[in-house]
């Protein structure tokens, strides 16, 4: 099986990097709304399911990062969206941190394994310290969408710090080329 990339999951039309919501349901339903406008798909049929998901289960992963996520009929491939709350939402982290970066993730309703690997590839991204604190501090859409699909924004003797917090600017990395030949896989 061929991993997951990034880059096949979210683009930058479907990234939203100031998302004022009220209430986890208004986070899902404006994802949504923001993944189905591309896919064809019932919204609000999509939007049932994630919510329906959630109730069977937690959405939150912990340090502020939530992945709302379901098995849709009717969908080819897994797709994303992504969004950056203000303010955060309670999505049931056991950790009791509200989330302030939200990852969709709809996947091929019968298709497991491809489920699994596309939220083990999301979860991992999101996790990564370095990773969510440029996430938090990038400017727009382009530089969220380059920190979720690439590494072009690493040094070359970078490597993932889990202790470490610090951000660095990358509002200067939306060079497509550079983002397509460095994408993140999982």
């Amino acid at each position: 099986m061929a991993p997951t990339m990034m880059a096949s999951l979210i683009s930058p039309a479907r990234v939203i990097p100031r998302l004022r919501a009220r209430d986890l349901r208004q986070v899902v339903g404006e994802l949504v709304r923001l993944a189905t406008a591309q896919a064809a798909l019932d919204c609000d049929v999509v939007c049932r399911a994630v919510l329906e998901r959630g109730e069977a289960s937690t959405f939150g992963f912990g340090r502020g990062v939530a992945i709302p996520h379901a098995a849709i009929p009717g969908l080819d491939q897994p797709i994303g969206a992504f969004a950056r709350l203000r303010p955060a939402q309670d999505f049931g982290a056991t950790d009791n941190i509200a989330a302030d970066l939200v990852f969709l993730l709809l996947s091929p309703d019968g298709d497991d394994p491809t489920h699994l690997r596309a939220l083990a590839c999301v979860a991992r991204r999101l996790r990564d310290r370095e990773v969510a604190a440029r996430l938090r501090s990038a400017k727009h859409a382009e530089a969220i969408h380059v920190v979720l699909t690439s590494d072009a924004w690493r040094e070359p003797d970078d490597e993932p710090d889990p202790g470490h917090s610090a951000t660095m600017p990358v509002d200067d990395l939306t060079n497509g080329a550079i983002c397509t030949s460095l994408e993140a896989s999982c």
